[in-house]
């Protein structure tokens, strides 16, 4: 799946117990447009989200959007999360590793959704863990025909109360980009971000090194005109004529802690 998270159409991440021990937590979640998420509601089913994963990763039509598709959806009036997967060791609530395992993965979680315009979210659960599942801030449940699972389902404009709501609360505030960088140019910077150089961003997007080093010089200007003063002249920040390496170090340390 290394390749659908790099090309940002599922995301996710786990919580692991010490450096190589077992996995604690895990949860991948992607975007879907309306009329899947109203599927879903309508005629839900067990491991739907399974089967969506599954038909994306062997190359069926998939359900998922992709880039443009979100861009779209972020700018309009927002995007359907889906929990494609979720699955989190067997714990008694009282433990101590339980607690520890769900600190640990709340910032994966709000992580999956930074950046984006969620006006929803639905998630597949056991019906067990029904309380739990509703405390956390899911409003609406969708039984299954058959079995004990059911869909649970959460929009922006839900009314919720107490501080366990308020963490998916956290998971659908959107603040509007500063900048609004291209397609591309998010691709180039994303791959920056991952630690490539420009020769392996050029091999990657299949294009001239070249290419990549007139995009970043295309980024320096755009950030200098939509943020005035972003590379700033103070003596903890290097004047504009700088060259490149510096204004992208300011450019990325920017975004890795905004993101």
């Amino acid at each position: 799946m290394d390749d659908h998270f790099q090309e940002g159409i599922i995301y996710g991440g786990f919580v692991r117990k010490g450096d190589n021990g077992e996995i604690l937590v895990y949860g991948l979640n992607s975007f879907v447009d309306d009329e899947t998420r109203n599927r879903i509601l309508l005629r839900p089913a067990p491991y739907q989200g399974i089967r969506f994963l599954q038909d994306h990763a062997k190359g069926k039509p998939s359900r998922f959007l992709g880039v443009e598709a979100q861009a779209k959806g972020n700018r309009s009036e927002g995007l359907n999360a889906l929990s494609v997967d979720y699955w989190q060791k067997s714990f008694d609530m009282n433990d101590p590793e339980f607690s520890r395992a769900m600190n640990a993965f709340l910032p994966i979680f709000l992580d999956m959704f930074n950046g984006f315009n969620t006006k929803t979210i639905t998630f597949e659960a056991d019906t067990s863990h029904d309380s739990i599942t509703r405390e956390i801030g899911y409003t609406e449940r969708y039984d299954h025909s058959t079995g004990n699972r059911a869909h649970y389902h959460v929009r922006r404009s839900d009314e919720t109360n107490g501080f366990h709501q308020q963490m998916i609360r956290m998971a659908m505030v959107y603040r509007r980009p500063r900048m609004r960088f291209s397609l591309f140019e998010q691709k180039i910077m994303r791959a920056a971000l991952a630690g490539r150089t420009d020769q392996e961003i050029a091999a990657l997007l299949d294009v001239s090194r070249d290419a990549v080093k007139q995009c970043w010089r295309g980024i320096y200007t755009h950030a200098a005109e939509m943020v005035p003063g972003f590379f700033g002249t103070s003596e903890n920040a290097p004047d504009p004529t700088r060259r490149g390496p510096e204004k992208r170090r300011i450019l990325l340390a920017h975004i890795r802690d905004n993101i």
